[in-house]
């Protein structure tokens, strides 16, 4: 079976709500796989709002630099499906991941979600490493990353307001579901720096009546801000460097690994594709924040689209005193991009010139954002 096509006919890429789905699956799965039953590999769970993907690869990246095996799963692509299961350095190949998938009894795998259906996957092909980088979906104590793998460490990025449908509506809400998957197994809990102080409280309260030892991040070092600076990383790189950091510190590595690794390697974070183009897949009123602070002194032609519900009014009047204007995206056959419209209503109310988007001019700073199937298209058609 094909990987692709198994996908293909898989909906959404996480489907109605059910906690018990993955664990029960995985269960059955783990019968005939020891990938999947007794794994090798140390799991590193990386949990939060924004920041995830960058936080782990980073710490994969400084293992890697001390000559340890390291697989990371991180999640969504904007691509291909491979971009999500890195090892050592490298994606891996659809043929390495098609052989793994049919090693899976399909009968078993049948109810699974699309997402579910990777989780399964990272562990069958990373399980021999020395360490596994495991980034969450939505997040939280439910989540299938969560429920099916008994991590060593839980690390947490900043934990801010997304997915209110599914995770709750206020920061006290959201923390808690995403800090209740502190296990007991665990050797160390990290959460990073907080915009809301709210969320150290809740995870001290959770750490301790789980008996697990918690670091919690409030400042940034200064050789992060050195290394960042040096590298041109954005603001909130220093942020997710200084989690990885810390991580690595507990697992007894120095932090002169920093030198030794290269360039941050995962696509559409503050990319710059060319002198005047940058692409960035932030989605929510934290990552438009960022964004902000990136462009504070610039003005931007914005290349934008949104799903409707990552609240994009807030978005584009967080990023409105940034933006020359909007050039609207049109993103094909996707069911959860905001009606054009509605998009259009909401630049009419915040004041923002806008038009179509139609090709790039030399003579203007472009950013493309507003969701990974934004940048991803931008990406597939060439610009």
């Amino acid at each position: 079976m094909n990987l692709l096509n198994y996908l293909a006919k898989k909906e959404e890429e996480y489907r109605d709500f059910d906690p018990l789905r993955a664990p029960y699956i995985f269960s059955k799965l783990a019968k005939d796989s020891k990938n999947l039953s007794n794994p090798k590999c140390k799991i590193i769970q990386i949990l939060g709002t924004n920041g995830k993907g960058s936080t782990g690869r980073f710490l994969a990246l400084m293992l890697r630099a001390f000559g340890f095996s390291v697989g990371h799963f991180t999640s969504p692509h904007l691509l291909s499906v491979c971009e999500r299961f890195w090892l050592n350095g490298e994606n891996l190949k659809l043929n390495v991941l098609d052989e793994a998938l049919n090693k899976f009894d399909f009968e078993v795998l049948e109810e699974a979600s699309y997402f579910e259906i990777l989780t399964f996957l990272s562990l069958e092909v990373f399980s021999s490493c020395d360490y596994f980088i495991c980034e969450a979906g939505l997040g939280g104590e439910y989540d299938s990353t969560a429920t099916c793998f008994k991590s060593y460490m839980k690390v947490f990025t900043k934990i801010d307001f997304d997915h209110q449908d599914r995770l709750g509506n206020s920061i006290r809400e959201i923390a808690t579901t995403k800090l209740n998957a502190i296990s007991v197994e665990n050797k160390c809990v990290f959460v990073g720096i907080q915009e809301h102080n709210e969320v150290y409280n809740i995870a001290t309260n959770i750490a301790t009546l789980k008996n697990v030892k918690l670091k919690t991040i409030k400042t940034i070092p200064q050789y992060i801000k050195d290394y960042c600076k040096l590298n041109n990383y954005p603001p909130y790189q220093y942020e997710n460097l200084t989690l990885a950091s810390a991580v690595l510190c507990e697992l007894g590595i120095d932090k002169e690994s920093l030198y030794k690794i290269p360039k941050l390697d995962l696509l559409g974070r503050m990319q710059k594709l060319r002198d005047n183009v940058y692409l960035d897949v932030a989605h929510n009123v934290s990552g438009a924040k960022e964004i902000l602070e990136v462009f504070i002194n610039s003005k931007i032609i914005l290349v934008y689209n949104s799903y409707f519900d990552k609240n994009p009014f807030e978005i584009l009047k967080i990023l409105r005193p940034i933006i020359e204007r909007v050039e609207i995206f049109e993103v094909k056959d996707n069911q959860r991009i905001i009606t054009k419209d509605s998009l259009c209503e909401i630049l009419d109310s915040l004041h923002i010139k806008y038009c179509d988007f139609e090709s790039i001019n030399s003579n203007h700073t472009y950013l493309v954002c507003g969701s990974f199937s934004v940048v991803g298209e931008f990406l597939s058609m060439g610009f």
